[in-house]
């Protein structure tokens, strides 16, 4: 059985089902995405470069333990099946012993990039997470809300027009 993770500061808390009935902490974007980690007009050559400079953006900020292992998580997980979703959208991810907390980076690649998604539209919106190994599913909550966020038409149109990293969490997190 799964350990029960509580919450430690009587934070806002939500039950979760796989733990039966444990109290895990509400995470939501404001606590894994800030400008340091967002790259704007953006062109990295392929999806591999793509995934690798989030990365790198993670581990200049001082987010993730150790660089080579996120990233070979990831690129593994990309691997086994691709995470290009519709509508300009891909969302690369993985649980990695790389890092001790949920972390974000985001990316937009004005000119879209091959992600080999199922609509086969080239992603312009890339959110890479990363999660602990252990501890839990927490970030499915974040993974549901960047996804809903990016559906709106009107949220992607903002975020191609942002002239800075701070606009673009601003815009998401809005």
């Amino acid at each position: 059985m799964k350990r029960c993770q509580k919450s430690k500061d009587n934070s806002p808390a939500r039950l979760h089902p796989e733990y039966h009935g444990c109290i895990l902490p509400i995470m939501d974007l404001n606590d894994v995405l800030t400008p340091d980690n967002v790259l704007i007009n953006w062109h990295p050559a392929d999806k591999h470069e793509a995934i690798s400079q989030l990365v790198d953006a993670l581990d200049k900020a001082g987010r993730i333990r150790d660089r080579d292992i996120v990233l070979e998580d990831v690129l593994e997980r990309e691997a086994s099946l691709s995470t290009g979703l519709e509508e300009g959208i891909a969302y690369p991810h993985a649980r990695s012993s790389g890092v001790e907390e949920v972390q974000m980076a985001f990316g937009i690649i004005p000119d879209g990039l091959s992600f080999d998604s199922r609509d086969e539209t080239p992603a312009v919106f890339v959110p890479l997470m990363v999660s602990p190994k252990s501890g839990g599913t927490p970030h499915i909550y974040i993974m549901a809300e960047i996804v809903k966020r990016l559906e709106d038409a009107n949220v992607r149109d903002a975020l191609l027009k942002a002239e800075s990293p701070e606009e673009v969490v601003e815009i998401l997190t809005e």
